[in-house]
């Protein structure tokens, strides 16, 4: 399998595995809800981190060719 697939298949899972604890968790409706929100936040600023990242590796290494 290919690795790139195996670490977005982690992720996914880690990720709903998240979402199904906060739903879970004994917290008032209202906490859960800002819970997921900053999580959701917090994730989406870490993969835009990580796609600029790729990106500029990509590009030194097109620069490298």
């Amino acid at each position: 399998m290919d690795t790139g697939k195996t670490i977005l298949a982690f992720l996914a899972g880690a990720a709903a595995g998240a979402v199904a604890a906060l739903l879970l968790a004994p917290d008032s409706g209202e906490r859960t809800r800002d819970r997921i929100r900053s999580k959701a936040v917090d994730a989406t600023g870490a993969a835009k981190e990580k796609i600029l990242e790729g990106l500029d590796a990509l590009e030194a290494a097109l620069e490298d060719e």
